[in-house]
């Protein structure tokens, strides 16, 4: 009898773990879902559809919410974690997110030997002395031509022409019939396609009418420029592959097509793709974003559509923090992530500039660029100690004397983007809708309108939130 005791057991407790998942897969609320322990929205149920079982992104999906959504996971984890600390243990989720991280030997900006200090002075620059403005001088009196002299007669100056803008492409008439219901962003390689991120169509039209939203608030030249943004876990993922060969988005086309001429998506893991596998390093492995290099390459290309054209990458003041080892450490902290740990790029402004974070419309607190303070498990929060409300970067040596000014509505992806805006831009309002109080601050619209917006940049990070409609909802209801 005892013979059957273990086996009957084993069944058993298979057998519920098959109900719970069932469970929570269909049976439970699957909406929207902030999770405080992580600081992300948790997956979201997956519909499930016949294409998306055959190309497996309905599998991706249920993992993602199961993984999610289980029972007592929170307690669970915090658990898991004491238990880790005090015995460095590992558990096989750890090592596959290694094996999902760790995927290549990429190469820094600069290569660091164990010789060399942690972090690297940051270069010393002369500030450039203000020119003084000439005093008016008046002539003398008695050098005035007497009145019967004729003075010589000046010349007018020639008028200089002013600019034609060149006219902006007119965007060809679309029937979103044409589009398929789920729209995919995919990995490529020779042995199979996964799936990045997707997308319903009418989310997608729902956002779409959104950025036309913003697009209508700009003055006549005026752009809109929008990206997604994966996590680096996601992204790294081509890396091991067999033969691969970079990523492939409808996403973005699909909203192109559907918006306004003033409005341009762009697919950042399509840009990011050819770099990633030659080896450069635009992820990181142990956080989930994407390098400070990263996301100078996207916003470049970004801003080319605004006319506006960024310095070489080594042009800013830089420093480096190694090891840097980030959230995804943070929340599973192995001895083979400690190991392999990435350098975090702490670029600065090239030229001068004070932050100022808004509590209300007229309450400001005045904010460091760099937060040397930042919470040492979650570093990436340098850059302005991390998202928070409305919050003006300005440049404080009179910039360009056009008072241009852009408006970034970014998660914590955007953090590291300031500097790169700061430089193009004399003044820079930083949005992110998870922290931003309408009732305090004042409509979105009327932000913009207050500071003298010319363009606007969307970068978007956290998918689940993008997909599941959070992230519509907060914007659409902060106009």
């Amino acid at each position: 009898m005892r013979k059957y005791i273990l086996p009957a057991a084993a069944i058993l407790a298979m057998l519920l773990l098959l109900f719970v998942g069932v469970y929570e897969l269909f049976l439970t609320p699957g909406g929207p879902a902030f999770s405080e322990t992580e600081n992300r929205m948790l997956a979201e149920r997956p519909a499930f559809t016949f294409s998306g079982f055959f190309d497996r992104s309905f599998s991706d999906e249920a993992e993602s919410f199961l993984s999610d959504r289980f029972p007592l996971r929170a307690g669970i984890i915090g658990a898991t974690q004491s238990l880790r600390q005090i015995g460095n243990l590992a558990s096989f989720d750890d090592y596959m997110r290694v094996a999902e991280n760790n995927v290549a030997d990429m190469q820094y900006q600069e290569e660091i030997s164990d010789s060399e200090p942690i972090v690297t002075p940051r270069p010393t620059r002369t500030p450039e002395p203000t020119p003084e403005t000439p005093e008016p001088t008046q002539a003398p009196t008695e050098s005035a031509p007497a009145a019967a002299e004729t003075p010589a007669e000046t010349p007018e100056p020639t008028p200089t022409p002013e600019p034609t803008p060149t006219p902006r492409p007119t965007k060809a008439p679309v029937d979103p019939a044409d589009y398929p219901a789920n729209l995919v962003c995919r990995m490529l390689s020779g042995e199979d396609v996964r799936t990045v991120y997707k997308g319903e169509k009418p989310l997608l039209m729902k956002i779409g009418a959104l950025l036309d939203a913003y697009a209508s608030l700009l003055p006549e030249d005026g752009v809109v420029a929008f990206t997604i943004i994966p996590y680096s876990s996601r992204a790294n993922r081509l890396l091991t592959y067999k033969d691969p060969q970079g990523f492939s988005s409808e996403v973005e086309p699909f909203i192109q097509a559907i918006t306004a001429n003033n409005v341009s998506a762009f697919c950042a893991v399509e840009l990011l793709g050819e770099p990633l596998l030659n080896g450069e390093y635009v992820f990181y492995r142990s956080d989930m974003h994407w390098t400070v290099y990263g996301a100078y390459l996207v916003i470049s290309r970004m801003m080319e559509e605004a006319g506006e054209t960024l310095p070489p990458y080594d042009a800013f003041p830089k420093e480096q923090e190694y090891p840097f080892l980030g959230t995804i450490y943070r929340d599973n902290p192995t001895k083979q992530m400690k190991d392999n740990p990435d350098t975090l790029d702490i670029l600065t402004t090239i030229h001068p500039v004070r932050v100022l974070r808004y509590e209300t419309a007229e309450q400001y607190q005045e904010i460091p660029l760099l937060d040397r303070n930042a919470n040492p498990r979650d570093r990436y929060t340098i850059y302005l100690g991390g998202p928070g409300n409305l919050t003006v970067i300005e440049r404080t040596d009179g910039g360009s004397g056009e008072n241009k000014t852009c408006f970034v509505l970014a998660d914590s992806y955007g953090l590291c983007t300031v500097p790169f805006f700061a430089e193009a831009y004399d003044r820079v309002v930083l949005y992110d809708p998870r922290f931003y109080t309408k009732n305090k601050i004042g409509s979105v619209s009327d932000v913009i309108e207050r500071f003298g917006v010319t363009d606007i940049y969307v970068m978007v990070g956290d998918t689940h939130a993008f997909f599941d409609d959070t992230f519509f909802a907060s914007c659409n209801n902060q106009f």
